[in-house]
Parts: structure tokens; C-alpha cells; sequence
């Protein structure tokens, strides 16, 4: 009967031995893999940048440009202060701005010699700085007509021009739908290019 419970308990004894080997092994192991991800670098993002304005989505500065408008008191085109963001690397785009307003403002006591319903549509500058300005019809179909008015008309279009592009401009032709025009009410020929006289 001794014998047989020494041998239960030896038994038990070497379970028991086998055990603890193996939870000993398994903890070990356990604990090994949590010092080798202590030691390994989790990768971590880098912050984004900050986002860096582009300069060229920049707006210029505004800047005041004279557009050369009929006085309706005296009869007489004087300039008119208005101030507009140019587009500073593109002289170009910069007449085509300058011409715009001109055919677009008409404040309060002044009158447009410019046709109502008149649109650019395109400026080009030679290398001779000549400015071609094409125009659409209405600045023909729509003008009032006569020797004055037509005077006026052009006039306007030079002075501002010219004031505004005084050393990149030499010469401005006219254009309507991309022709070259004798006139556009009978009176002034516009065939060539045309300075602004003193």
C-alpha cells in the first residue's frame, strides 16, 4: 500500500516538474518577445509640412491705373483713378485688364465713348510694341457716329493705353472680329496703327 502511494506521488511529483518546466519556458518566451518590441522602433509618420502658399496663386497688389473718360460737364476726356490687381509677369494679359475696364466703367457724371455691349476679345503686342486690340462689332454697330464722337472714341482708348503703358506701347491698331478696319464711323482712318499726337 506504501508503495503504491510513493509511486502516485513520484508520479505526481514528475507532472508537476514537467509543468513548471513548461509555464517557465512559455513565460520566458513571453517575456523575451516583449523586450525585443521594446526594442524594435515602431515607425511613427512624420508631421505633415505646412502647406506652403504657392506665389504664383498670390494676387498682386492693386494698383491705380488712369482710364480716360468723357466729362459730361465740359465735354472733355480727363482721367479717372480706379485700381485694379494687374498681372505683373505678363504684359499681355496686364492691356488686356487696362482695356477691359476702360470698355466696362462709366461712373457716375461721365460717359463711356466706348459702345455699350462692346467686348475684347483679344490684345496682342508685336515686337515693334505695337498693341493690336480686336474688338467685337458692337464698337462699330453701336457707335453713335460723327466726326466728335469718333474722335473721342479713339482717343480714349489711346490715352489710356498709353498712360498706362507708356515705355512697353508705341502704337495700338484696331481691330473688330478679327479684321483690320478703314474706320469705325466714316470719319477717322484706322487702317494703320495709330500713335497718340501731342
Amino acid at each position: 500500500m506504501k508503495h503504491n502511494n510513493s509511486a502516485g506521488f513520484s508520479r505526481l511529483l514528475v507532472i508537476w516538474g514537467i509543468t513548471l518546466v513548461v509555464v517557465a519556458i512559455c513565460l520566458g518566451g513571453t517575456l523575451l518577445l516583449i523586450e525585443r518590441s521594446k526594442l524594435t522602433a515602431i515607425p511613427v509618420a512624420p508631421p505633415p509640412l505646412p502647406t506652403a502658399a504657392n506665389p504664383s496663386d498670390t494676387p498682386p497688389p492693386p494698383q491705380e491705373v488712369n482710364l480716360f473718360l468723357l466729362d459730361a460737364t465740359t465735354l472733355t476726356l480727363v482721367p479717372i483713378k480706379i485700381e485694379r490687381r494687374l498681372h505683373t509677369n505678363d504684359l499681355t494679359k496686364r492691356l488686356n485688364q487696362v482695356v477691359t475696364a476702360l470698355i466696362q466703367e462709366t461712373p457716375p457724371n461721365f460717359r463711356n465713348t466706348i459702345p455699350r455691349g462692346t467686348e475684347l476679345h483679344e490684345v496682342y503686342i508685336d515686337n515693334q510694341q505695337t498693341a493690336y486690340l480686336d474688338f467685337s462689332s458692337h464698337l462699330t454697330d453701336g457707335h453713335i457716329g460723327g466726326t466728335t464722337a469718333e474722335f473721342l472714341t479713339v482717343t480714349a482708348i489711346l490715352k489710356t493705353i498709353f498712360d498706362a503703358f507708356p515705355d512697353h506701347i508705341k502704337q495700338v491698331q484696331i481691330l473688330i472680329d478679327g479684321e483690320e478696319i478703314k474706320t469705325i464711323a466714316g470719319h477717322l482712318n484706322l487702317s494703320q496703327p495709330l500713335r497718340l499726337t501731342q
